[in-house]
């Protein structure tokens, strides 16, 4: 099998700050995906900067392209060389590729099977602190929270600790981390829950703790982009969302520190995005989109809450050349949005996509939920509506311009995730979402100038199971990651579906072992 080589890759990436490029030591850093999902990653590119600028410290980046031994970016190094391979986690659906990594790489899937021969296996990103019993039996250790935080005790006990046995025993009572061999929650319980270690407002307030990009690559999905994260956390309290409840209050970053890394980024880049749940939130959000346009960049954001849609952020946007701009009404009734616990009206949706059309945006593209609780036919007609009432204003504007736009609809299936308020709800029947899916088409289909992107049932099915599962889902995890199909995967769970899926969870929750927030 043939082993990817990335000396294309390696010839256009660009670092923004100089780095000591040298060390004794070598931390193996994997995105269980892509290198071009990967390095579109701010929290992969974070964790990498960091590890470079600590003395006698090298990071190696691996990604899954390619097939047989996975080598590293900077070397071409062999993954099972590395004493340590810490992998970034994002999304559930990556545990497959974590356990891919492994396979090819000839290092046991189980941690139990692994030895001081074996590399330790790190897990961190935001599927470590939803719910990480499913990986329990393949991970050695996980870091609940920032990289800021947790890394330097990793460096630590990695520098000190010669013995795998050593180096788990001092995690375990290392705080922000969780390891599986010495914490069992499934089983003997906690004397008191683990602690989520994230930044906090004082944190973010003081030099050293803004996350932007370390490498600027085209080969990714923001190309060419000097990525800048704005804030932590939401405003809002929507029930399904776990960022909302699972990162903390809403806090931000200074705006001089997020002007001062533009400065930095201006030698290798004119193009710069500005990421966070909440981006449009940042109370000066204006004069960063205004300024980093003034020093020549190209300013996109990754979405933008309803309610922080403004004249002023859009002149920005526009005067950087953006023309597409993407929204979450979530539903298409008030009634049903207030019960999500989105306090936005279709009357302020609307009046912000008159706003949108208006300054120039030809694109617009409006994220829904299907299988909401309490959802009814009339709630998924009521998305359909919206659809044509925003479809109006696009033609209105167009009219004035002579362009006609596009507005593009993507929809999912709400996932239950664990620590939000709908945590114990069941995932929705299969059939009644099949069937207001194809509701929503067929209504899509008679609206010129706007499309509904795919969904995948099977996919939202697999992902509610493995977000709620304990460790028995490691079986499952292994047998998708050898080339076992989905459904059969699911046919073959059968009995365990019910309980753990389709019916409401009553009594203690199994990752609440953990504190978050």
């Amino acid at each position: 099998m043939r082993n990817v080589g990335w000396s294309r890759q390696r010839a256009d990436e660009k670092l923004v700050d100089d780095m000591p490029r040298g060390g004794d030591l070598r931390l193996a850093l994997a995105y269980a995906n892509s290198y071009h999902l990967g390095m579109s990653s701010l929290a992969l590119q974070r964790v990498f900067e960091l590890v470079e600028c600590r003395p006698r410290w090298r990071c190696e980046r691996f990604f899954l392209d390619g097939q047989g031994m996975p080598l590293s970016v900077e070397a071409d190094r062999r993954l099972s060389e590395f004493g340590c391979i810490a992998f970034s986690v994002s999304f559930e659906g990556d545990f497959v590729n974590l356990v891919r990594m492994l396979d090819r790489a000839s290092v046991p899937s189980r941690r139990r099977s692994r030895s001081d021969q074996h590399p330790l296996i790190v897990m961190g990103g935001a599927c470590a602190a939803i719910n990480p019993l499913p990986m329990a039996e393949i991970v050695d250790v996980f870091a609940l929270g920032a990289a800021e935080n947790l890394l330097p005790a990793l460096l630590d006990c990695l520098e000190s600790e010669t013995s795998r046995s050593a180096a788990l025993e001092r995690l375990a009572s290392t705080p922000g981390f969780f390891v599986p061999e010495h914490h069992d929650p499934e089983n003997a319980g906690l004397a008191e829950k683990l602690r989520k270690l994230e930044l906090t407002a004082e944190q973010m307030k003081t030099p050293g703790h803004l996350p932007t990009t370390a490498i600027v690559t085209p080969h990714t999905e923001f190309s060419r982009k000097f990525l800048v994260e704005m804030s932590r956390g939401c405003p809002e309290k929507c029930r399904y969302c776990w960022a909302t409840f699972g990162m903390g209050t809403f806090r931000w970053h200074p705006t001089d520190y997020i002007l001062e890394s533009l400065e930095r980024a201006r030698r290798v880049t004119d193009q710069v995005g500005f990421v966070a749940t909440a981006v449009g939130d940042h109370p000066e959000v204006e004069r960063i989109l205004a300024q980093a346009t003034d020093m020549g960049f190209r300013a996109a954001v990754s979405s933008i809450r309803i309610p922080a849609v403004t004249e002023g952020v859009l002149r920005a946007l526009r005067s950087s050349g953006d023309k597409s701009i993407t929204l979450a009404p979530e539903t298409g009734s008030d009634a049903l949005r207030a019960k999500m616990g989105k306090p936005v009206t279709n009357e302020l949706l609307l009046e912000k996509i008159r706003l949108i059309f208006a300054a120039g945006f030809t694109q617009l593209k409006l994220y829904f939920i299907i299988g909401l609780p309490g959802e009814t036919d009339t709630d998924v007609r009521a998305i359909v509506e919206l659809a044509a009432e925003a479809r109006s204003i696009m033609i209105e504007q167009a009219r004035k311009t002579g362009v006609i736009g596009q507005i593009n609809l993507g929809a999912s299936v709400l996932v239950p995730k664990p620590y939000t308020p709908w945590q114990r709800e069941p995932f929705s029947e299969r059939r009644e979402v099949s069937r207001r899916l194809t509701l929503l088409r067929k209504g899509v289909l008679r609206l010129p100038n706007v499309s509904l992107g795919s969904v995948s049932i099977r996919q939202a099915l697999w992902q509610t199971y493995i977000s709620r599962a304990g460790s028995e889902g490691a079986d499952a995890i292994e047998r998708m990651a050898r080339g076992e199909p989905l459904s059969a995967v699911l046919r073959s769970l059968g009995d365990r579906l019910e309980p753990e899926v389709f019916t409401r969870l009553e009594g203690e929750l199994r990752w609440h072992f953990m504190r978050t927030g």
